[in-house]
């Protein structure tokens, strides 16, 4: 009779939560991740991972959200989230142009991840469950996709007929979804319920990845909130880029959640020039 093998064991240390600041010109960065409510009374894991990486001038955000009802969701997050930042590192570091069908094949790569992460322990790749969604940017280029109920949303601004400011916060890319469940990446048919979206347009200045549980930072209810796009400058005009992820850090602590879950916030920034951090010298 043949034994799953073990599960790996693991050295570093379980977050409450996580909070960081990253600078890819024009891009500012801020990653918010924070512990369940329900998670943290009940002593369970964080379910959600995300990651962060960049090569060659561009960057990629990625949020995982692994669905609590399977007991190792939170190993599919983390094998997925790895598997497309290894992906899209090595591609776009070997000369890979953006495109969808470069971040498909990241997303693939992390599907395929997850069943050799479940074929190695002996289990069924259902109990590897997570959503995923990530987008890669480079100067004005946003190209984005998703599975599951986590969010991806755009803020904008640009001068109407009057000279007048418009700002807005849009959907960029929503994934189908089942009535009383969410699509993941570890199913096999997860082609079938991905989706994408790409842009070039200038006046985007925010790009922000939500899990479920922190999408009420651009959600009030089903209506998405405009305020943001242009609360941000205001923030990093008054915090400086050091401390900009303080922002999202007191947001999620002080918003009331909506439900238990694990919350993730990825929030990528563009801040007018003389807003901007120093040029980054070499290491």
């Amino acid at each position: 009779m043949q034994h799953p093998a073990p599960l790996p064991i693991r050295h570093d240390l379980p977050p409450l939560a996580r909070l960081e600041t990253n600078w890819v010109p024009p891009w500012l960065i801020a990653r918010v991740a924070q512990h369940g409510p329900w998670h943290y009374q009940n002593g369970a894991p964080m379910d959600d991972s995300h990651i962060i990486g960049g090569t060659s001038g561009a960057f990629w955000m990625a949020a995982a959200d692994g669905v609590g009802s399977q007991p190792r969701s939170r190993h599919g997050s983390s094998a997925a989230c790895l598997a497309l930042d290894a992906y899209l590192g090595a591609a776009l570091t070997g000369g890979a142009d953006l495109t969808r069908t470069l971040l498909l094949e990241g997303f693939n790569a992390a599907h395929l991840a997850i069943q050799d992460l479940a074929a190695r322990e002996g289990r069924p790749a259902y109990e590897y469950s997570t959503t995923l969604a990530a987008v890669i940017v480079k100067r004005n280029t946003i190209i984005a996709a998703a599975v599951g109920d986590s969010g991806i949303a755009v803020g904008s601004n640009h001068e109407n007929e009057k000279g007048d400011k418009v700002y807005a916060l849009t959907p960029f890319c929503s994934a189908p979804q089942p009535e009383r469940a969410t699509y993941t990446i570890a199913d096999p048919n997860w082609l079938n319920y991905v989706t994408s979206s790409e842009s070039c347009s200038p006046h985007i200045t925010a790009v922000i990845i939500a899990t479920d549980g922190a999408n009420s930072f651009f959600l009030d209810g089903n209506r998405f909130k405009a305020d943001w796009p242009e609360t941000l400058e205001g923030r990093v005009r008054e915090l400086g880029p050091l401390t900009f992820v303080n922002t999202f850090a007191h947001f999620i602590q002080h918003q009331p959640p909506e439900n238990h879950d694990d919350r993730t916030l990825l929030v990528a920034y563009r801040p007018p020039h003389h807003l901007a951090p120093p040029a980054a010298q070499p290491r």
